[in-house]
């Protein structure tokens, strides 16, 4: 393997590994937090996908505004969908929430199917052109989805050390008594919440331009948070960043070698780790919420 394209598919696995974190932090997030597991976390990259295509494309705006445009737009929706589905499905138990989301992925998917999502979409490289060091070339759109997914994993730490931060990580550990020190869990179960399914948007927006805009997408993504959580461990924050940039790497240079065998090389990793490892490098073997 010649030093140009070990870069190449090292900055790849990077830049995919970056978008696998959003989401997975996400789903954690809300895992660790409100005790749900959000099957349709996956979606909401697909929507905030499709939300920028619309406003750079259709509406002719700035790229930066589509990107908050899209986050805006699916932490709402994060926000409506705890209150009118999930905090109901939550009185009745962990598995009624799992179902739901469940179902909100089909619903999600064939509505878009539907309406805005029957065909594939590209929006037009935000800053086109390479950059070559050596014999090393790199995509400057390639690049930019690297910096602005290391620009909100920063972000996101530091908002977990603000007060908003700390008090989830309080109700995560145990909300009777985060609410005897004063903290609201319902409104920070619908932040949680609205805040997951921001990351999902926001990482939808940042991949378009390289990866471009289709329905599936979301399931695509999903299915290797999935891994990550389990490289990672269920709950682990710290975990699911370094499982997905490890995915990510590895699919990268697995798929040089393998092709589209390199998801089968993941998951007999995967299988590995897990059974030295059940709860993942910085996890444990976490139970079923309210069992």
């Amino acid at each position: 393997m010649s030093v140009s394209l070990f870069f190449q598919l090292l900055a790849n696995g990077i830049m995919a590994g970056g978008m696998y974190a959003l989401v997975a932090s996400g789903l954690t997030l809300t895992l660790g937090v409100v005790k749900v597991f959000n099957f349709a976390q996956g979606e909401f990259l697909m929507l905030g996908a499709y939300a920028t295509f619309a406003i750079v494309v259709s509406l002719n705006q700035p790229y930066i505004v589509a990107i908050v445009v899209s986050l805006v737009v699916t932490v709402i929706l994060g926000g409506l969908i705890y209150l009118g589905i999930i905090q109901q499905a939550l009185k009745h138990g962990f598995l009624n929430s799992l179902l739901c989301t469940v179902i909100l992925v089909t619903v999600i998917q064939q509505t878009a199917v539907l309406t805005f999502a029957s065909k594939a979409e590209v929006v037009p490289a935000v800053i086109p052109g390479i950059i070559e060091i050596g014999d090393v070339v790199f995509s400057r759109g390639k690049l930019l989805v690297i910096a602005c997914s290391i620009v909100v994993l920063v972000a996101l730490y530091f908002f977990m050390k603000l007060k908003v931060g700390k008090a989830m990580l309080a109700s995560a550990e145990n909300p009777e008594v985060a609410s005897m020190m004063g903290i609201n869990s319902k409104r920070i179960f619908l932040l949680t919440m609205a805040v997951g399914c921001g990351l999902s948007g926001l990482a939808g927006a940042i991949i378009v331009p390289v990866y471009g805009a289709y329905s599936t997408l979301g399931s695509l993504v999903f299915s290797r948070a999935l891994l990550v959580l389990m490289v990672g461990g269920m709950g682990s924050m710290s975990g699911a960043l370094i499982g997905a940039f490890l995915i990510g790497i590895l699919e990268s240079f697995a798929f040089q070698f393998v092709g589209y065998w390199n998801l089968i090389v993941l998951l007999i990793l995967v299988g590995v780790l897990m059974f030295f490892r059940p709860g993942g490098l910085l996890g444990k073997p976490m139970p079923i919420p309210g069992e």
